[in-house]
């Protein structure tokens, strides 16, 4: 009996350290140089990415229909990432002028554009129009 207590005890101590209990600390971060994301996935750099000479921005997809910020002006060159905080689902992205295909957001998954083009553009999530951004190239 006592060899088999020490056997489900020594197991559990073993499963407890192989992280079975994991929790999931990180966020997305709120500085834009450095992006967390999903544990084990990799995130395929788009192709309209320019090498690194612009500035990154952050609009963030919340609950509650909210995104933040609902407006952006940036200079040509710069880059916007897109991330949601919905844990539970995806959002869809949409670029009402067409500058790239529907994006699914995943949670702490971000999509990354690049604008090389100035003008102002217009986003909304799919089946949510009220959760829409404007980001104006200049």
């Amino acid at each position: 009996m006592k060899g088999k207590v020490l056997i489900l005890l020594v197991t559990l101590v073993f499963l407890l350290a192989s992280g079975c209990t994991e929790e999931d600390n990180a966020s997305a971060p709120d500085d834009p140089n450095t992006p967390i994301p999903k544990a084990g996935a990799a995130v395929q750099p788009d192709e309209n990415i320019s090498s690194k000479s612009g500035e990154e921005h952050i609009v963030r997809l919340e609950n509650f229909g909210v995104v933040r910020p609902p407006e952006l002006n940036i200079p040509k060159g710069d880059t916007v990432s897109w991330w949601s905080d919905k844990r539970q689902g995806n959002y869809v992205l949409v670029s009402e002028d067409g500058l790239f295909p529907d994006k699914i957001l995943s949670y702490r998954v971000p999509f990354t554009y690049t604008f090389n083009e100035t003008g102002t553009y217009r986003f909304i999530v799919k089946d949510l129009p009220e959760m829409n951004a404007t980001i104006r190239v200049n």
